[in-house]
């Protein structure tokens, strides 16, 4: 299977990037084609421009800036994002790649008015995230990134996308132990995938 992996972090020494590096070690060692996207290292440029919203139901045009990174997603078989969660949401990097990147005609095709998922080539969908803060408090304020990963990105992808969430809640406050743990249950979900 050819899996996308979508990273989103500026620390190469964060828990994050060894999480990074698990989630594509796990992957490739179970057989799987990684086609592995950090977007600080491209250098991703998140901003959506006016001339962007301009043109966003202009499809090809639409495409014309991020052609690169919509064959990389329309490539693939699985999808897995690993990120922090930042201010209870998706990095602003990651947040804006969505933005650019999930166009019509792309996430999503629009015909005689009805919707359907524009990407049914994604029959799994991963997340691998962490949360500075409890999982109470991420669930009091509605869990944004929980929802954007599961519930968004599910329609969007193929009918029967299974679904994996796997998050380190808390993070400033785990012992050694517990984040260890965490890497480790990671591995093997990726080593599953």
């Amino acid at each position: 299977m050819k899996v996308h992996v979508i990273y989103a972090h500026p620390q190469e020494n964060s828990l994050n990037a060894l999480l990074h590096r698990t989630v594509v070690e796990g992957l490739t060692e179970a057989g799987h084609e990684v086609d592995d996207l950090d977007l600080y290292a491209d250098r991703f440029d998140p901003v959506l421009t006016r001339e962007d919203r301009d043109i966003y139901h202009d499809v090809p045009a639409n495409r014309a800036k991020v052609e690169q990174y919509i064959k990389r997603l329309e490539s693939c078989d699985a999808l897995v994002l690993c990120h922090p969660v930042w201010n209870f949401g998706w990095p602003a990097i990651l947040k804006g790649y969505v933005d650019r990147v999930f166009l019509p005609d792309v996430s999503f095709k629009l015909r005689d008015g009805e919707m359907s998922p524009g990407l049914q080539n994604i029959r799994k969908l991963a997340t691998v995230t962490t949360y500075g803060s409890k999982r109470w408090r991420a669930w009091f304020l509605g869990d944004a990134p929980r929802k954007n990963a599961t519930r968004f990105l599910r329609v969007i992808c193929h009918p029967r996308v299974k679904v994996s969430y796997h998050a380190l809640y808390d993070m400033n406050n785990v012992t050694r132990a517990e984040t260890e743990a965490y890497v480790a249950r990671v591995r093997q979900a990726m080593l599953k995938f």
